[in-house]
């Protein structure tokens, strides 16, 4: 079997689980409980943190349709993949939009990431970079997020919404790493180095974003400082396991 056969029955496999994993809002929640914060956070705070995995699987979702529309993949394997992760994008920011009603709504997506995901989505580098940046940003940071909820947020509500979204996107983030290795194979090594510096750029810029956005609060700028201290250099791991050096966007200008 060739490395590209060995993909392609990868693929059809997740797309398998996918389908046989599908979960029902109505049928896996029970919404009659209500959300449980511990005494010492805010429902405000609780929002904003809340409303950023809102807004990510938004944004994830409507990647996934752009990638559907692009009429130069026609790869029935990897169509499924995207098609079944859009249907559970949409249910994951239906999941969080329910409990952030009961929280009291919907915040503003942070600025940082905000201008992280429009420089995602018009860069350089078209699909490929947005996929890459996706899976960095938003799919690797989320279900970083999701277990750091779970010992912040011990609320049953949200451990039983984020365990199934979890799942799922612990499978959408094995798509990405097939998917994504092959593509950064064709590409020539001055192009990877040029896409691992611009991922590396957009990170910096939107990890800056959200600690600049936090400054007011020494506890919580103090949390972000430790989450985001080694969040690059897993994330430069990732990327190396796909192929991409480990070029610093500094090397990269010099």
């Amino acid at each position: 079997m060739t490395p590209q056969d060995n993909s392609v029955a990868r693929l059809y496999r997740l797309a398998q689980s996918a389908r046989s994993g599908q979960w029902s809002l109505e049928r896996d929640i029970d919404w009659s409980r209500r959300p449980r914060l511990p005494f010492w956070m805010r429902r405000a705070q609780a929002r904003r943190a809340l409303s950023q995995l809102y807004h990510g699987e938004m944004a994830t979702s409507r990647l996934c349709e752009a990638l559907l529309a692009d009429p130069t993949e026609e790869r029935y394997e990897v169509r499924s993949c995207l098609g079944l992760q859009l249907q559970d994008e949409r249910r994951h920011a239906a999941a969080y939009q329910r409990y952030l009603d009961a929280l009291g709504g919907i915040e503003p997506l942070d600025d940082g990431l905000q201008r992280a995901l429009t420089a995602a989505r018009h860069g350089p580098f078209g699909n490929l970079g947005a996929m890459l940046a996706y899976h960095v940003v938003i799919e690797g940071e989320l279900l970083r997020l999701h277990g750091v909820l779970a010992q912040f947020l011990p609320c049953p509500l949200l451990r039983d919404i984020n365990r199934l979204v979890g799942r799922d996107e612990a499978r959408h983030v094995a798509f990405g790493k097939i998917y994504l290795a092959e593509a950064v194979q064709a590409l020539s090594e001055a192009e990877r180095r040029a896409l691992y510096a611009w991922l590396e750029d957009l990170w910096q810029k939107a990890a800056q974003g959200v600690l600049n956005r936090r400054r007011t609060n020494l506890a919580i700028a103090a949390f972000f400082r430790r989450w985001l201290g080694g969040g690059w250099t897993r994330h430069a791991q990732a990327l190396d396991r796909l192929g991409l050096p480990a070029t610093s966007a500094r090397e990269q200008a010099a």
